[in-house]
């Protein structure tokens, strides 16, 4: 099992967060609950959020009004005789704190509330937190208002956090059988929630820690010739590394609950990873370019190492259950054999 405050380090990477993981609250290490963790930190982000200021943005405004603001809409304004009151229609812009990161950030507060068996100090600390925040007004939570909040605040990088974990609570609850409250799914155990969260990860990872590499995504094209090339698939790399000496590796990531696959009680690489790697190798302009299949583990370690046509190409495990500095440190040694 993954320890929870591993997990909620690799959300901070993967958020592009990585200040906020000193918000760790002291006593987690051995907490078996994420969402506890990430409701003790966001508990901990909200006054904070306030001492700021909430967030703010002008919101298109049409009504009557004494005197004149804005644009004079005249059609309304005579068929309801406006002027002869001293009123006019008008269409302005108005300053408001009732804006969609602050409506998602108070309807998961509530939504959260419903949540069977939150801890004591939890339940009493988001109560607290909504008494103590203004009433904006309520909105129904999906997929797309979490993307559109997230939009709106990519310049206040404590509201993206706040928002971040927001999104997650929401994505991985859902209703008990009865539909009389709400339980958090085993994050854990999603492999593909897992999956692109370590590959996010690993991504934002290498960009913090090697400044001068550059590391990207990278649409491929197949070298290849022929006609209505349009229908070979698309091919993007997990993530890409580019020294500044033209030195170049490509590492793919991989989550299972299982790190290799068995044939005939035999343990192996899964073939399709290695398939798509050397598609990767082959259909990139660098005839040296370095391969890493990366897996996560808790368990079983691997540090395997081939050639193929003047490609290196590694196999590695990365322990997610080891303490966080070796962690740190694994990850940046799987690729210092390759500079």
């Amino acid at each position: 099992m993954i320890p929870v405050e591993n997990i909620y380090y690799l959300l901070c990477y993967a958020w592009d967060k990585l200040a906020q993981k000193d918000l760790v609250p002291a006593g987690t290490t051995g907490q078996k609950d994420i969402y506890t963790l990430l409701l003790t930190v966001l508990l901990k982000e909200l006054p904070r959020l306030s001492h700021q200021g909430y967030h703010t943005d002008y919101q298109p405004q049409r009504r009557e009004i004494q005197g004149i603001k804005g644009k004079l809409l005249l059609t309304p304004s005579l068929k309801n005789q406006s002027f002869l009151k001293g009123y006019a229609h008008c269409s302005y812009h108005h300053l408001t704190n009732d804006t969609l990161p602050n409506r998602v950030l108070r309807s998961t507060l509530v939504r959260v509330l419903q949540v069977k068996n939150l801890p004591a100090d939890i339940y009493k600390g988001l109560v607290k937190a909504l008494h103590k925040m203004p009433a904006f007004s309520p909105i129904t939570l999906d997929a797309q208002v979490f993307q559109q909040a997230l939009a709106m605040c990519h310049r206040k990088s404590h509201y993206l956090f706040v928002l971040h974990i927001c999104a997650l609570l929401h994505s991985q609850s859902m209703l008990t059988e009865n539909g009389k409250a709400l339980i958090f799914k085993d994050f854990e155990r999603d492999e593909r929630k897992m999956a692109l969260l370590f590959e996010a990860f690993v991504r934002n990872f290498y960009k913090i820690e090697l400044p001068h590499v550059r590391v990207f995504r990278e649409n491929l094209h197949w070298q290849m010739k022929g006609e209505a090339l349009n229908y070979l698939p698309t091919m993007q790399t997990d993530i890409s590394l580019q020294w500044s000496s033209g030195r170049k590796v490509i590492i793919d990531t991989k989550f299972y609950s299982q790190t290799l696959s068995l044939y005939y009680k035999t343990e192996k690489i899964y073939s399709e990873n290695l398939y798509q790697l050397f598609a990767y190798l082959k259909n990139q302009k660098n005839p040296q370019a370095e391969g890493i299949l990366l897996y996560p583990t808790i368990m079983q370690s691997l540090a395997l190492q081939y050639q193929y046509e003047g490609h290196q190409i590694g196999v590695r495990t990365l322990n997610l259950a080891q303490p966080w500095y070796k962690i740190h440190a694994d990850l940046l040694e799987i690729v210092s054999i390759f500079e």
